[in-house]
């Protein structure tokens, strides 16, 4: 059998097959536990950690409709979202969570695995092959009314089944170069959640046994949502769980614009706050608490996928099926401008599908701001002459306009920008400030002309949720623009199914280069940071957050220290100074030295 860990402990077990699995005499059991613990150790348990979500929750489920909002972040963190095996946020390799051992096969494709018999659901009951079965079961059925779900259970899972109380066995549909990420499940509780036609209503607002650290206990609609910590949690000793789940009560306050809720953490409202435009964090963080050391501010580089963020174009609305129309908005774009008068230079521009990944096309070159060639795509897609208005109309008086919508007011500096660039051009971009929920769900189901998409990324790329004809011909799923072709069908089949990496490679680059040929994508910015603020009382370990970390809810490494927050109340009362902490840039994987050391060696002269 091929070992896919040569440092990693191995037990060879024999044992007599069950029903239905004749071919297991000998199985060698693989594990891995020699690889630090992602949290730190002597991190404090207790306290209470107050954070924020800008829409109340549409459902508690984790499938189903509305199940990916901005509030699944937390409900898939804490409670649910559980896998068998994980890869190790600093190392990349694979780590036991809900598995102490796995066996995968040489078909690439058929895996046991070895569950934890510590595993407990918060009821009490314990956590089995059965659960995981059950939740194949799930995926499959259309009463959960998840058209994704549905047809990634269709197309990556053969069987799933139960072999003991504690060894389950997957096959998958096809040998895969990454089984173990491929082919992995989170569990549901059979005992508790049945299949039957209604699954969506039936479950929307249902509070289920959770095998995670957190239950939710307390909820006001619009208002906020509360997660407590289980004192007996099955998983606290666990090697890679030390130091993770350490607060008592995690308190998500709706908060719908994020401008707002800064006011809230400067007045001591909430714990932590994530600074995500350049300009306040440029202009507007010379206030009280962090010039007395009552709170910090941080700049974490870390090494991790841009993901997909810019705007989208829906393919079914009519303006925007003709490519050249397309093609004249990406060169109409002026990030420079944006980069420059708007976010302080801090950010730079996205060009591929898949940035931050080997699997990004490094040979693109961004469309560019260039009036020129954006006036003869217009041209090419009939827009020739100005309306009375000034907007450009075609032979048949449609004018080149079209709305965009969007969820978060914090852009509408930005897009203004971009809309009276438009304007001088011709184009009219009506802008439509949506709730952030009704924002994604919009997006999801394409009731929009354009908008902006924003989703983060795994280690490796998701071009099958993205651009497949199957989600095409759907709705309710990643596949916003309504984007694919046969052709491109095949270049993703020979990433998702080919185990030769060079002819992945070659598939993916090729894929990247038609996506922005076809121009219905325009990538914004990126930045290979998190910037955030926390009060003193909020601590984390030395590097702050791991290396693949792409926002706080990834891992709960922080804790509430209540000794310092007894000392800081009393600061604060007494309005006595702690310390500015004048450390602002954290760089603990060399991200921005490695990043500037490229930039220096592009502007080097030969």
């Amino acid at each position: 059998m091929r070992r896919r860990f040569s440092l990693l402990a191995v037990i060879l077990l024999s044992f007599a097959g069950p029903s239905g699995a004749g071919d297991l005499s000998a199985v060698e059991w693989v594990t891995n536990t020699e690889d630090p613990p992602i949290g730190d150790p002597a991190a404090r348990k207790g306290g209470e950690f107050r954070t924020f979500m800008t829409a109340y929750p549409l459902t508690l489920r984790i499938v189903g409709p509305n199940s990916n909002d901005a509030f699944s972040a937390w409900k898939r963190a804490v409670t649910m979202a559980f896998t068998m095996v994980s890869r190790h946020p600093t190392t990349d390799r694979h780590i036991p969570v809900m598995a102490t051992h796995w066996s995968v096969q040489e078909d690439g494709r058929t895996i046991y695995y070895k569950l934890d018999p510590d595993a407990r659901w918060s009821d009490g009951e314990p956590v089995t092959a059965e659960d995981y079965v059950h939740t194949w079961e799930m995926m499959r059925t259309e009463h959960i009314v998840d058209p994704f779900f549905n047809q990634y259970a269709e197309d990556y899972f053969e069987e799933v089944v139960a072999l003991e109380p504690h060894v389950l066995k997957i096959v998958g549909k096809f040998e895969s170069w990454r089984p173990l990420d491929m082919f992995d499940l989170w569990a549901t509780p059979r005992h508790a959640v049945t299949l039957e036609e209604g699954f969506p209503d039936r479950y929307n607002d249902a509070v289920l046994p959770v095998q995670g650290a957190y239950v939710l206990t307390e909820r006001v609609p619009g208002q906020y949502v509360v997660f407590e910590r289980l004192k007996d949690w099955w998983g606290r000793d666990k090697h890679y769980l030390q130091g993770l789940y350490n607060v008592d009560r995690i308190h998500v306050r709706v908060i719908d614009d994020t401008d707002r809720a800064f006011d809230f953490f400067k007045k001591g409202e909430l714990d932590y706050y994530s600074v995500n435009t350049a300009r306040m964090w440029a202009e507007e963080m010379d206030f009280e608490a962090l010039r007395k050391g009552w709170a910090h501010r941080k700049r974490l580089f870390v090494d991790y996928p841009q993901g997909v963020y810019g705007f989208a174009m829906n393919l079914e609305r009519p303006i925007f099926r003709n490519k050249d129309f397309r093609k004249a908005i990406q060169y109409l774009l002026n990030f420079d401008e944006i980069n420059s008068k708007l976010m302080h230079d801090a950010y730079y521009r996205q060009v591929s599908a898949f940035t931050g990944t080997e699997y990004e096309n490094r040979e693109l070159v961004p469309y560019g701001f260039d009036p020129r060639k954006a006036r003869e795509h217009l041209e090419a897609a009939g827009f020739t002459r100005r309306g009375e208005d000034g907007i450009l109309v075609d032979g048949e008086g449609t004018r080149a306009a079209f709305t965009l919508s969007y969820g978060s007011k914090g852009l509408e500096r930005h897009m203004t920008v971009v809309k009276q660039t438009f304007q001088r051009f011709g184009v009219e971009m009506a802008l439509r400030l949506l709730e952030p929920g009704t924002a994604f769900r919009n997006g999801l189901e394409r009731e929009y002309e354009m908008t902006i998409m924003g989703r983060t990324a795994g280690l490796f790329p998701s071009p099958h949720q993205y651009f497949s004809t199957v989600f095409k011909e759907s709705k309710n799923n990643n596949n916003v623009w309504a984007f694919g072709t046969a052709y491109t069908d095949s270049l993703i089949d020979v990433y998702r199914f080919d185990t030769d990496k060079g002819r992945r490679l070659a598939a993916m680059h090729e894929l990247d280069a038609i996506v922005q040929d076809e121009a219905f994508y325009v990538p914004f910015w990126h930045a290979p940071f998190m910037r955030f603020l926390h009060w003193d009382h909020v601590r984390f370990p030395e590097s702050y957050f791991p290396k693949r970390t792409q926002q706080m809810t990834d891992w709960q490494v922080f804790w509430v220290d209540e000794d310092r927050q007894r000392r800081l109340r009393e600061a604060m009362a007494e309005g006595r100074s702690l310390g500015e902490d004048t450390v602002v840039d954290v760089d603990p994987y060399r991200v921005k030295d490695r990043i500037e050391a490229a930039l220096g060696a592009v502007a080097a002269p030969e």
